[in-house]
């Protein structure tokens, strides 16, 4: 009976993280659309944590992992562009 409650909860967070975006989902020159699905900039890198490098407004962002995820085949981060302008 272990077992199958470990299984079941394993699925069970597995199915919940299946939306965000993952390194291996993001790649270089993937487009990055901001919350309210405005294309943002283009992805310059992906680092070793899943987070995004992109020039935006003409300066190097860096957009957290934990903010993106796959929408409708699109890259999307849960940023608004007023908030990327002020990441670093």
């Amino acid at each position: 009976m272990r077992v199958f409650s470990s299984l079941i909860l394993a699925v069970t967070a597995l199915t919940l993280t299946a939306p965000m975006a993952t390194a291996a989902e993001a790649e270089r020159n993937d487009r990055l659309y901001d919350a309210t699905g405005a294309s943002v900039a283009k992805v310059n890198r992906v680092s070793e944590n899943g987070d995004l490098v992109v020039i935006y407004k003409g300066k190097v962002r860096r957009i957290e992992a934990s903010t993106l995820s796959n929408t409708d085949g699109k890259l999307m981060t849960s940023l608004t562009r007023k908030e990327i302008r002020r990441l670093k």
